[in-house]
């Protein structure tokens, strides 16, 4: 019903299944647009323009395992509809997923799943304040419990951060997001494995 929902990108070895994972996902799509805002909506931004340069980027790692969940799906709707999605994530996994902001405001901020941010927390919202802006409202980072997909994340025990990348609404967060695409891609990568791709 589903086909294949996470793409594999990096080199597959036969430890692979023994490895830590990382998945990568880009929030709504299937029929949920998002927010909308600058003639886009966020499901369309995040697969056309941030999705590809991830992508090109992660083909150049070759000793992680990175995957990118299914851009024709939405996790939550798998999630909370069809008891898929983060029901069926390895819990050797970590996830990060990509978000845009609306309806008012600008900058970004890294929604954490635990009170204090780890380092790659941080790595993503040092990654969003150098190109983007933080939002004040949270200074890099907000705990969130009243996420549904995310929550079932959490009782899984799995890792996971959720990254709003600045407001879709604004029209200086998104033309700094155009203009610095290639690169915030790359650093979000880099921050993620925590590791510098060539």
């Amino acid at each position: 019903m589903f086909g294949c929902l996470f793409a594999q990108t990096s080199s597959t070895t036969a430890t692979a299944a023994k490895r830590h994972e990382y998945l990568i996902v880009m929030g709504h799509g299937a029929g949920d647009p998002g927010a909308r805002g600058n003639g886009t909506t966020e499901a369309t931004f995040l697969r056309k323009k941030l999705l590809p340069h991830m992508e090109k980027y992660a083909k150049r790692v070759k000793n992680r395992d990175i995957k990118f969940y299914s851009p024709k799906h939405d996790i939550v709707k798998d999630t909370l509809v069809y008891h898929k999605g983060s029901y069926k994530i390895h819990k050797n996994t970590s996830v990060v997923m990509f978000h845009l902001d609306a309806p008012y405001g600008h900058g970004g901020h890294v929604i954490i799943h635990k009170r204090k941010p780890n380092n790659r927390d941080k790595r993503l919202a040092h990654v969003i304040k150098k190109y983007i802006g933080l939002n004040r409202a949270y200074n890099g980072y907000s705990f969130r419990t009243n996420l549904r997909n995310c929550n079932v994340l959490r009782r899984r025990g799995i890792d996971y951060s959720l990254v709003e990348s600045g407001f879709i609404t604004s029209k200086r967060d998104y033309h700094r997001l155009n203009k610095n695409i290639d690169k915030i891609a790359k650093a979000y990568l880099e921050a993620i494995i925590n590791e510098k791709i060539k």
